[in-house]
């Protein structure tokens, strides 16, 4: 009986839409408070003219895989710590909301296979040029502009987005930057920088260690995931005063459209109408607190593979692709307040980090000095961040003096191969998967990227039988792009 009458209720709403009444304004439920929930639901109030309302679940805490950690007097960044200069999306947050950059300090680093460090950096920009050159001819330089000339291409995806194209699944929007790129989800890093003329100790050491610190993974990853990579180990990048984190907290509390519900999705059940279907939200807040709400657009952005605790169930849906294929990689970060025993790297002179290019051999992938996400090192000790892909066995020979040990387990990116993938963005009628991006590569921005591409999916679909009033600068030709040829 209860069934029926949310039907009725919902044929009733609709009514509304079929006779294009001016207050129609479409439900949405986003699932996931990270930066791609948070950057979904902004990109959405902007395209709907704030004529809309958002329900944003989240099980735990506002901003997921951007997180800090208090340890002594200070916090650290805990997840997603970097941002690119030309990382468009983030650079415009930031200044929306008035935040304020940290620049990372500089810190030499060293390249380490377990046995000896293969490079170290100068204090001196030019001699660590000088040292690169003479180890690896010019190939560094070439692959520095090999990548910058991706990053050109890359930033075609946003003149897309601007003139309103959704792109339904992950092919088709890294080809609209460019058509080779589709190529290089299929290609293995090691075999494209092979192709392209690259010499093995530059590709194991070099391009490994940027992989291995970014994703934990090896050179086997898809190639364009992994020049992401590279790009992440350039010039000029930076953080957010405070903590990343700020973003999505202030995407979500200065929104006035968005209501933030602490409570963990159980379900989604598709209530297939005659106009048009809704979805109804099951979550739950505890054991014995479960309630359900209706929607008109769902946005999930949050990852669905199998080894992700909180799944979500389906029910109602003819789509037989709401599975979702592969694994996460695990991340330990290990903070530790002491001094490091550079004697265990074979070192004399003290360097602020050690990047692993054989993290089987190592069991470390790096170890950094750190400052506080306020910019500020612990007055009484040097804090180290290591991250490995295993528990920390052998500390005590790492460090000579130990204070404090903090560590995090957490499911930081997929788990990355060169086997093809059909991930999409579009899973329904009105159902979106902002995460589908991260299966091309995982940083802050893509997932930026993914939520407003899921928020011009929901536009053009739901726009064309309920489109509220347009602001003067919002363009009208929104479409959505599927070509047959990008599938």
């Amino acid at each position: 009986m209860f069934k029926h009458l949310i039907i009725f209720l919902i044929g009733i709403s609709n009514i509304k839409c079929i006779f294009g009444s001016i207050t129609c304004k479409p439900k949405v439920a986003v699932i996931g408070a990270g930066i791609g929930g948070a950057s979904a639901s902004q990109f959405i109030t902007e395209l709907f003219n704030k004529n809309v309302e958002i329900d944003v679940f989240e099980a735990k805490k506002i901003g997921g895989r951007l997180a800090n950690i208090e340890f002594g007097s200070n916090e650290y960044e805990a997840g997603g710590a970097i941002i690119h200069p030309r990382n468009k999306y983030m650079v415009d947050f930031v200044n929306q909301l008035g935040l304020e950059h940290t620049p990372p300090s500089f810190e030499r680093f060293g390249i380490w296979n377990g046995d000896e460090l293969v490079f170290e950096e100068s204090s001196w920009e030019s001699i660590t040029l000088v040292k690169l050159l003479y180890k690896y001819g010019m190939q560094p330089i070439h692959l520095y502009r090999y990548v910058d000339k991706i990053l050109d291409d890359f930033q075609r995806i946003y003149e897309h987005q601007d003139k309103g194209v959704g792109f339904e699944n992950v092919t088709a929007l890294i080809m609209s930057m460019n058509k080779e790129f589709a190529q290089l989800l299929e290609t293995p890093m090691h075999d494209h920088l092979t192709s392209l003329g690259y010499g093995e100790e530059l590709i194991n050491q070099l391009v490994k260690a940027t992989i291995v610190v970014n994703y934990g993974q090896d050179v086997n990853i898809h190639a364009f995931v992994g020049c992401v990579s590279v790009a992440g180990a350039g010039f000029d990048l930076w953080s957010i005063k405070g903590g990343n984190k700020k973003v999505p907290q202030f995407l979500l509390s200065r929104n006035e459209k968005v209501t933030v519900i602490s409570s963990t999705v159980k379900k989604i059940h598709k209530h297939s109408l005659e106009n048009s279907p809704k979805y109804e939200i099951f979550h739950r807040q505890s054991e014995q607190n479960e309630t359900s709400g209706i929607y008109d657009i769902v946005i999930i952005a949050t990852p669905m593979t199998s080894d992700h605790e909180n799944p979500i169930a389906f029910s109602g849906f003819d789509n037989p692709d709401l599975h979702f294929p592969g694994e996460f990689q695990t991340t330990i970060a290990t903070f530790v307040s002491g001094k490091i025993n550079y004697s265990y790297f074979e070192l004399e002179d003290e360097l602020g980090g050690i990047m692993s290019c054989d993290p089987d051999k190592t069991k470390i992938s790096c170890i950094g000095k750190i400052s506080s996400v306020n910019g500020k090192q612990d007055i009484d000790a040097e804090v180290w961040k290591v991250f490995s892909r295993q528990e920390l066995q052998n500390m005590d020979k790492i460090f000579s003096k130990i204070n404090e040990v903090k560590e995090i387990k957490w499911k930081a990116y997929p788990r990355y191969s060169s086997t093809g993938r059909l991930d999409k963005f579009k899973l329904d009628d009105f159902m979106y998967h902002v995460n589908a991006i991260e299966w091309a590569a995982s940083a802050m921005e893509m997932s930026a990227i993914g939520g407003r591409n899921a928020a011009i999916l929901a536009y053009n679909d739901y726009g064309h039988k309920c489109v509220p009033p347009m602001s003067h600068h919002q363009s009208p030709n929104m479409k959505t792009r599927t070509p047959s040829s990008e599938l």
